[in-house]
């Protein structure tokens, strides 16, 4: 089974290779300052108090605790928006590197995939969300598959460390008909080695679904929500072209070998 797993990961990882980039971010790239108004990133909506900066090669924010301080976010828009498919299913593979500084119990989200382009505050909050909890002597990371309606974090159960980097993966599922996107998070020291961590989905039911426009880094916080600090070293998000068929191909090849398997186990 873990070579099966190991060989659908490295299928899925070569068809997001092939796949359609909407952003590909290295910070080592830009210039020590405010992240917004380098290479595309935005200001978004009006709040300027603690700018989103850039250090040494990485974007991030100390994080304020509960309190009732809403920080600068910043955002960054795909070429056009994302739509829900009239059939089938659209994946989006969006993976940052990424260390966490500090996470509360009641966390807000650090990060999410806005549904427009623009900085407008109407219509933008339907969108896929991801937090950090606090857990133990470290933290979890969570997903919201919408930030409308209510829908819960689903959240891993292994705890990670703070001041690690790691490969969060979100593959974000768009599928065809109503309610019924997901979220599935993955992570690991880097691509090679990546593992299923929380699914996010659609408890019930009706909603308008998601459409998809911009990655946000958001230093929301409130008296009864946790900014959490975070660092980031880089961010990429990519359009998985044909994902069912890609799917298919890879439970197929992994069935495949399987069944050579057991072939050879009972000769």
């Amino acid at each position: 089974m873990k070579l099966l797993s190991s060989l659908f990961l490295l299928i899925l990882v070569h068809f997001t290779a092939q796949g359609q980039q909407l952003i590909s971010v290295d910070f080592s790239s830009y210039s020590d300052g405010n992240l917004a108004g380098q290479n595309g990133w935005q200001q978004y909506q009006t709040q300027t108090n603690a700018p989103i900066t850039v250090t040494s090669g990485r974007v991030g924010w100390t994080g304020n605790g509960n309190t009732a301080a809403n920080n600068q976010d910043v955002m960054l828009a795909f070429g056009s928006q994302v739509a829900q498919p009239t059939a089938g299913t659209t994946t989006l593979i969006w993976d940052t590197l990424l260390k966490v500084t500090s996470a509360g119990a009641a966390p807000s989200y650090f990060a999410a995939l806005n549904t427009l382009t623009g900085t407008s505050t109407s219509g933008n909050f339907q969108n896929a969300r991801l937090v950090a909890q606090s857990s133990g002597s470290g933290y979890v990371f969570g997903a919201r598959v919408n930030g409308q309606g209510g829908y819960p974090f689903a959240y891993g159960t292994t705890v990670l460390n703070f001041n690690q980097d790691y490969l969060l993966r979100a593959e974000v599922n768009l599928l065809s008909g109503n309610a019924n996107d997901t979220v599935n998070l993955y992570v690991g020291s880097n691509v090679s080695d990546l593992a299923l961590y929380a699914t996010a989905s659609y408890s019930s039911g009706t909603v308008t679904d998601p459409l998809y426009g911009a990655v946000l880094l958001s230093q929301f916080a409130s008296s009864t929500a946790y900014e959490s600090g975070v660092s980031i070293a880089s961010i990429s998000i990519t359009q998985v072209p044909e994902p069912s068929s890609s799917v298919l191909m890879a439970l197929g090849v992994a069935g495949l070998i399987g069944i050579r398997a057991m072939r050879r186990k009972s000769s």
